[in-house]
């Protein structure tokens, strides 16, 4: 039979509950300063244990911060400690040092971080109903966040979806809207050789940043980069592929741009949408939801907020997309894959 707990143990529960919820938000920094200063890189290329100082050295940092930081590490349960040295366990580096890997979660750490720096504007949001414009992580926390997205879909939803993947491989004209700092434009244009990427952002900063990556990446013949709003764009059947990376959320004429997006592609082309989608049923505290909500309060600092699936579905209908399939990456993160 089922028991009521007390007052008292219901309170030790809560009490720890919040508890480990506030260590959370120290490992959340741990983490991302590892990964920010290539100590847990570097770690992930050792298999024997390091002394912070051999650590500092190796990173060229300061050996007393090194030391410091691989203490909390240590206390956090990111690193081991043997004999004075410490050492990144094999079972966690594919979570927090390899980029390229499907179970890869640090960018979400290192995007938390970032943006808790502009966290200042929510004295307006609350007081005044004000967003802010100036978000000035926004930047290197999007291209953080979203290289867990960009090999979900090279390596797990491409392969669902062979038409898509040989045209890829074939060549072809790709527009990747609200591109940021060119993060997946860079990624993809060495493995698919034979595309031509066009990214258009409005950030001013987020362009130069990408061209110069381009350009360094001896990628600027194929890959280039234009600043404006998706509000802004006017093609009539020139591309391929369209991609909407983690940005249909923060587009405010969201049913004009889709409808655009249809129209700049070639008949049989393809649009390609990642995006977070809200959860609403009934499993509130399900960790999926747990994550979501909690962003929708980021989001609502951008101005914005999460859509649901039923939301995108007439979106995409109206705009002309019939039959778009939907594939859940985990994490609340959902690819949509519609062909004109």
């Amino acid at each position: 039979m089922p028991t009521k707990s007390s007052p008292a143990l219901r309170k030790a529960s809560d009490f720890k509950i919040l508890w480990e919820r506030s260590v959370g938000f120290m490992t959340v920094w741990i983490v991302h300063l590892g990964r920010r200063f290539h100590l847990v890189q570097t770690l992930a290329t050792l298999d024997s244990p390091q002394k912070p100082e051999i650590l500092a050295k190796l990173c060229s940092l300061d050996p007393p911060t090194v030391a410091t930081w691989c203490a909390a590490a240590h206390s956090h349960r990111i690193l081991q400690q043997s004999n004075g040295g410490y050492l990144l366990p094999k079972r966690l580096r594919p979570l927090i040092a390899f980029e390229d890997h499907p179970d890869y979660i640090a960018g979400q750490f290192s995007y938390l971080a970032l943006r808790s720096l502009d966290y200042d504007a929510f004295d307006s949001l609350f007081r005044h109903g004000l967003v802010d414009t100036t978000a000035a992580h926004m930047v290197e926390a999007f291209a953080e966040a979203t290289r867990w997205d960009h090999t979900m879909f090279q390596k797990v939803i491409l392969p669902l979806f062979p038409r898509l993947h040989r045209m890829m491989k074939a060549g072809g004209r790709i527009l990747d809207l609200g591109c940021g700092s060119g993060e997946w434009d860079l990624r993809m244009a060495p493995v698919f050789s034979k595309c031509v990427f066009l990214g258009v952002d409005p950030n001013k900063r987020a362009i130069s940043l990408a061209r110069q990556k381009a350009r360094h990446a001896g990628l600027d013949n194929r890959v280039s980069f234009l600043g404006g709003a998706a509000e802004s764009i006017d093609f009539s059947g020139s591309f391929d592929i369209v991609y909407l990376g983690e940005v249909l959320y923060a587009i405010g004429a969201k049913a004009d741009v889709l409808r655009k997006c249809f129209r700049a592609l070639k008949q049989s082309g393809f649009l390609i949408i990642a995006e977070g989608l809200s959860e609403r049923g009934d499993r509130p505290h399900s960790l999926t939801n747990q994550l979501i909500h909690g962003m929708e309060l980021d989001f609502a600092l951008q101005g914005t907020r999460f859509l649901s699936e039923s939301e995108l579905r007439v979106l995409l209908r109206n705009s002309g997309f019939a039959k778009p399939r939907f594939v859940h990456a985990n994490g609340g993160l959902w690819f949509i894959v519609a062909q004109k």
